[in-house]
């Protein structure tokens, strides 16, 4: 039985597919994970003997408070290493990996990153000077630095998937689902656009649509009432429980474009309409929703370009024409990486 370390803190863009990583790792390995305070909701279900808190000293975000907590993080990590004596330590990026990583290989440890998205990100980068082992999640990740001379794999993103759920993609001549994941990077002016072009669409189309919209909670209730009066079937929620579920039937997908949307919208083939967060480190929001573009499987909109009639154009565009979405439902299923959390773990145990 080998010992697995998974770190990664802060987002979810780091911490789901630690997530699922983990619940694959200990059918038959051991396995801990290693996060931060605001990482710590990613792992409520995950048993407390295997998860280890990393505290920061100052809890606050920034270039200037990183750089104090770097040593403290450093320090902290040395005990764990000694204790539990991993086989394998993999980090996901985030600068809450980099002391934790180089403590790490101080110990000659067998250190590998996992990128998620589809441009390394700075930690990794910096990390990269510490171990050559890099695993993807695009089959063309950009490295902007390609003297370095790494050991690149791509393995695919560990994502939340319900075997139960079937890839149905409702396909009823009468309604159209729609799936709208804003979240925590949402803004007001967005959600209102997005409503109000399903609402012209309900209105051109005579289809039955049916909306899932994931929002802020200041968005919430004005949302609600919107659909409400304007005789919209919808489901607006704060956050979905059972998010794979509604992807399975849903005919179009409205979202930023963050890693495991990416990935989502690939393994259950639906057509996208991806609006990248502007304010994204390194826009790798941008690369993400690129990396579909560049097989034409999606449609991408700058943040400040969103409006009514680009986003119906888009939408009446996907209910008329199933020629377009067969293509765009084939060309992302051949683009599907088959069991990431396997290709993962194979790769790190052939490293034994």
């Amino acid at each position: 039985m080998k010992k697995f370390f998974l770190v990664g803190g802060g987002t979810g863009g780091h911490c789901i597919p630690m997530s699922v990583l983990y619940s694959e790792i200990i059918k038959k390995n051991d396995c801990y994970i290693l996060t931060d305070e605001r990482g710590q909701k990613y792992f409520k279900d995950i048993s407390v003997k295997k998860k280890i808190l990393i505290k920061n000293l100052i809890n606050k975000q920034g270039k200037i408070f990183n750089l104090i907590n770097l040593p403290y993080i450093f320090i902290q990590s040395f005990p764990y290493y000694l204790k539990l004596k991993p086989d394998f330590v993999l980090g996901f990026g985030g600068f809450f990996t980099v002391p934790i990583i180089i403590a790490g290989w101080l110990m000659r440890l067998k250190i590998f990153l996992h990128e998620g998205n589809a441009i390394i990100g700075k930690a990794n980068r910096f990390l990269l000077n510490f171990t050559k082992e890099l695993l993807t999640s695009f089959e063309n990740t950009l490295i902007p630095d390609k003297n370095i001379d790494i050991n690149n794999k791509i393995v695919g993103l560990p994502i939340r998937i319900n075997k139960e759920d079937k890839v149905l993609n409702n396909e009823s001549s009468s309604e159209f689902v729609i799936c709208i994941i804003g979240g925590s990077q949402g803004a007001q002016s967005l959600s209102i656009n997005i409503a109000e072009s399903i609402k012209s669409v309900q209105d051109y189309s005579g289809k039955r649509i049916i909306v899932f919209h994931q929002c802020r909670s200041e968005d919430l209730e004005s949302l609600q009432a919107y659909y409400k009066t304007h005789n919209i079937n919808n489901d607006v929620r704060v956050f979905f429980d059972e998010m794979t579920q509604v992807l399975s039937k849903s005919n179009l997908v409205i979202s930023r474009a963050g890693s495991s949307t990416v990935n989502e919208i690939i393994y259950y083939c639906i057509p996208s309409i991806l609006i990248p967060y502007p304010y994204a480190s390194d826009n790798h929001q941008y690369y993400n929703a690129e990396n579909l573009n560049t097989s034409e499987c999606t449609k991408i909109i700058s943040n400040d370009s969103v409006n009514i009639e680009n986003i119906f154009n888009y939408i009446n565009e996907i209910i008329n024409d199933d020629e377009k979405v067969n293509l765009i439902k084939n060309r992302l299923k051949a683009r599907r990486i088959r069991n990431p959390s396997k290709n993962i773990i194979d790769y790190l145990e052939s490293h034994s």
